[in-house]
């Protein structure tokens, strides 16, 4: 059994040691990243990120404005959205939040 500063532990200790340490509240974003993709075929979905500390909000299947726009209202404090060149996206960002800025990302500029 493997030993750091002389306390034994077995290989299910630290994954459960880990487990108990609450996690810290999720941050709202006042930087948003929303980008499309497509798996295959007709299969598309969508990713949310903080844009300024880069962790992943959600994923989601589907590029639906009504569902981005719930979801910006359900975490206010978003001020900038740099997003892809979907019209659903710019519309649900839009009907979410109307003041905030929404900046194409180099990937999508037109």
């Amino acid at each position: 059994m493997p030993q750091i500063l002389n306390v034994a532990f077995s290989r299910c200790t630290v994954p459960s040691q880990l487990m108990r340490i609450p996690l810290p509240a999720p941050r709202r974003p006042r930087a948003l990243g929303v980008d499309g993709f497509a798996l295959c075929g007709d299969i598309y979905g969508a990713l949310l990120a903080d844009a300024a500390t880069r962790p992943l909000f959600t994923p989601w299947e589907g590029w639906d404005a009504e569902q981005l726009s719930r979801w910006l209202c359900e975490h206010p404090g978003v001020g900038l959205v740099c997003r892809d060149g979907s019209l659903a996206h710019r519309q649900g960002i839009t009907d979410g939040v109307p003041v905030a800025v929404q900046v194409s990302d180099r990937f999508h500029q037109g």
